[in-house]
């Protein structure tokens, strides 16, 4: 059982370092947390998405399977300690921070044709919950704008996968709450009716808003984007994902690395999605029921296609030694994102579940790979964006499942 808790661990400390005065900077590995330290009577744990505290001295993290939300103090970052921890009923999802508040999506559905869930409003001070707010669906990503004055829910009401080979429609449909902070009122804005894929049945993954109050949300299972002002709730646009074909890859399970394969015209299926600006966005395309291209992808957010990664990403994994074979048929399965400034480079970084890596890439017209950093087992979303424009200073960066960043020197 202790094993078990371990490999829900919080793992990888990142620093930015210099080896010298001429030298590149480079991130470092200098910390790890098991977050089973915060609740050591549960039977599971994990850390799903974190988010820091506006002083950055604090992570909150979501544990599902715990049915909880853990604090890990970083005020040392190199020395993480277990701060806390609040039993929430139901399953905890993703969490957001606003000022001294915690904002927390809470599923609680009985059944996948009856999905629930709620918006549970923490003081981190005291660690108690002060409020909840119905969302009438399963939540899944949340996420706050720049200046603290809304919330963006993606309302997954996720597929039964035992169902129809997991293949959508299957009601009831997802949507998107957004939360007006100070007056504590939900506005539903419905997705439907957008997607070629099952149109009818979105469902709604991940949620990220950029400095002029733009949500992107994906919609996984339908290979669609949607973008949403955040202040009036119309939707302003819309795009397929689409599919690229992919060449010199590995796409046979048996025991062998072998990178001739090709896979034509496969859906990307984005996860997680981060603005890079007021008009550019990326996607990690991890694909699910029916595909995944291994790689990430940049758009505009007319739906322009301005780059894609192809096989980067598994080659870099093979190339250390990260490979996971056995998931040949999506690669090191792309998941989360962050993106950065350090210094004057703006960075995007790209978890990747399969590999246990993060890929660190520049972000520009052609992003340029950088380097990978190990992780924890596992790596899946990451905390709110850290832009030097944006809130807060980027000071940190934490990169979950399972990896927090240090200070910048």
């Amino acid at each position: 059982m202790i094993a078990q808790k371990r490999l829900a661990a919080l793992s990888a400390v990142l620093l930015l370092t210099t080896t010298g005065v001429e030298a590149a900077p480079y991130f470092n590995r200098i910390a790890s947390f098991a977050v089973a330290e915060n609740a050591p009577e549960a039977e599971a744990t994990s850390s799903e998405i974190i988010a820091a505290s506006e002083d950055g001295m604090t992570l909150i993290y979501s544990d599902s399977p715990g049915g909880g939300i853990g604090f890990i103090d970083i005020t040392d970052a190199s020395a993480p300690k277990p701060a806390g921890y609040l039993a929430i009923e139901g399953e905890p999802t993703s969490v957001a921070i606003i000022g001294d508040k915690a904002y927390v999506g809470v599923n609680t559905s009985e059944s996948f044709t009856e999905p629930s869930g709620k918006l549970v409003v923490v003081d981190i001070a005291t660690q108690t919950a002060e409020a909840e707010y119905d969302l009438g669906g399963q939540p899944d990503s949340v996420a706050r704008n720049k200046a603290g004055t809304l919330l963006a829910i993606a309302i997954e009401n996720e597929r039964n996968e035992e169902v129809n080979d997991g293949a959508i429609p299957q009601m009831p449909a997802g949507f998107l709450v957004i939360f007006d902070v100070a007056s504590a009122e939900l506005k539903t804005i419905n997705v439907t009716g957008l997607a070629d894929i099952a149109g009818e049945d979105p469902e709604p993954e991940f949620v990220d808003f950029n400095a002029n109050d733009e949500i992107a949300l994906t919609l996984q299972e339908n290979n669609h984007v949607v973008i949403i002002d955040g202040k009036t709730g119309a939707v302003t646009n819309h795009f397929s994902a689409g599919s690229t074909t992919v060449t010199d890859v590995d796409t046979e399970r048996n025991g062998v690395l072998d990178f001739s394969g090709t896979q034509q015209d496969r859906l990307r299926e984005p996860d997680s999605v981060k603005w890079l600006d007021n008009d550019r966005l990326v996607i990690a395309n991890e694909g699910d029921w029916n595909g995944g291209s291994r790689g990430f992808t940049i758009f505009s957010k007319t739906g322009e296609e301005l780059f894609e990664a192809g096989n980067a990403l598994d080659h870099n994994a093979a190339q250390l030694g990260h490979y996971p074979e056995h998931r040949a048929s999506k690669g090191v399965e792309p998941e989360g994102l962050e993106v950065a400034t350090f210094g004057d480079t703006d960075y995007i970084f790209v978890t990747e579940e399969r590999s246990s890596l993060i890929a660190v890439y520049t972000d520009g017209e052609t992003p340029q790979f950088v380097q990978a950093v190990p992780s924890g087992i596992s790596p899946k979303a990451s905390s709110p964006s850290r832009r030097a424009t944006s809130w807060p200073p980027p000071t940190r960066l934490t990169c979950a499942k399972m990896a927090v960043s240090a200070p910048m020197s």
